[in-house]
């Protein structure tokens, strides 16, 4: 078949959130089928097109897309009742693209992933669309609305409103609606009801993660995410304030170790609390995976499956996180996690105790790691994505 698959961001290097799952989806698909990418290119990316097209041997459209062409398309959806995320992903370069694709050549089916993405092919009704929403993304919105004041409660809330109003309508018009987790298809049902849900879960790439041996350095405690992203920034900054005085007070050699790219001024400001290192932009992050103790991710909001706890699993890192992040987990995960409520007081004390107990630490670590071997490569995920390509290929042929 021939794919048209868009995605917000070139998905490369896959080196996080949203650019992992699709860059696998990408990578499997085009073993099989003819693949076009619809992209956009923000800031610094236009490279990544380029070394996407090279390494996968596929079509790449990805226009350029500015913070002003952004700042003036929310601007026209705000005041067009739309929700701010069709405005900052919307770009009249790509959709020139995309309709003069269409009028030269059939696509046979069309994968979607994230819901601003949609808005470039509403009118190609004729086509299979498969919508790969990843989670409920107005509810990221609820919860951001629920945690902030002000104005910025007020947008955020408008957001989530306007947005899951658009996430109902997508999901009744495209012929199929996935999300990445079962936590994720039950949220789905409860406030998208009467669609049927498919979940494609994310894999990881075993051999890469498993491939740098453990050896722990003294006591280093791990977070890695992209930095500039509000949840990762708000986990980090917990931890610094609430819970490391009493590990650090405890473990006096121990480091906190923040790994990600783009640090805010706020996670860099962490870097002058005695024991904190943020690292910024690093290549590779398995080197820091292999010497870490643990790794850790006291996040506030959890939405869909977070890649970097099963990164770390993969590399044999024991891992504690939060009862909601590890119920998004892939089927079967959450027990190979340990886990505490985000609090200072169970969050500090369920540490100090895995610090303490090094060997039943280090054995669920090594299962977690025997699991994701077992039961998360990108090939057995995506099955699932197969299997419903073809489905829907074959309703429109007998129509």
């Amino acid at each position: 078949m021939k794919l048209l698959y868009l995605c917000q961001r070139i998905p490369y290097p896959p080196d996080r959130g949203d650019r992992i799952p699709v860059f696998h989806q990408i990578k499997h698909l085009r073993q099989s089928h003819e693949v076009v990418v619809g992209s956009l290119a923000h800031q610094g990316t236009r490279r990544n097109a380029e070394m996407l097209k090279k390494e996968l041997g596929i079509r790449v459209i990805a226009p350029d897309h500015s913070a002003f062409r952004r700042a003036i398309q929310m601007t026209l959806a705000f005041l067009q009742g739309k929700p701010l995320s069709l405005g900052y992903f919307s770009n009249s370069a790509l959709q020139f693209r995309i309709d003069t694709e269409f009028s030269k050549e059939q696509f046979d089916a069309v994968i979607v992933f994230s819901s601003s993405m949609a808005q470039y092919v509403e009118p190609y009704k004729h086509i299979p669309r498969i919508m790969h929403f990843c989670d409920v993304d107005s509810l990221k919105w609820k919860s951001m609305a629920q945690s902030s004041h002000g104005l910025m409660r007020w947008i955020y809330g408008h957001e989530s409103e306007t947005l899951l109003k658009y996430e109902r309508r997508i999901a009744a018009e495209f012929d199929a609606s996935c999300v990445v987790s079962q936590n994720e298809a039950e949220l789905f049902q409860k406030h998208i009801p009467g669609i049927p849900v498919h979940v494609i879960e994310n894999g990881v790439d075993i051999e890469y993660f498993a491939a740098v041996p453990r050896h722990p350095e003294g006591l280093r405690i791990v977070f890695v995410g992209v930095m500039d992203y509000a949840p990762n920034v708000d986990a980090v900054s917990f931890f610094a304030a609430r819970v490391w005085d009493k590990i650090h007070t405890i473990h006096p050699h121990a480091r906190f170790v923040i790994v990600g790219s783009r640090p805010s001024k706020e996670v860099r400001n962490l870097a002058q609390i005695p024991g904190v290192e943020v690292t910024g932009y690093l290549p590779d992050i398995r080197t820091y995976l292999s010497s870490a103790t643990i790794s850790i991710a006291p996040l506030a909001i959890a939405r869909g499956v977070q890649n970097k706890i099963l990164e770390a699993m993969a590399a044999g890192v024991p891992v504690l996180t939060t009862p909601g992040v590890a119920k998004g987990l892939p089927a079967g995960a959450e027990q190979y996690v340990f886990t505490a409520e985000r609090e200072a007081e169970p969050f500090s004390s369920a540490l100090l105790e895995l610090l303490k107990h090094g060997i039943a630490r280090d054995e669920k670590a090594r299962e977690a790691q025997k699991f994701v071997q077992q039961n998360c490569t990108w090939a057995a995920k995506l099955q699932t994505l197969d299997g419903l390509l073809s489905q829907i290929h074959s309703m429109y042929k007998k129509s």
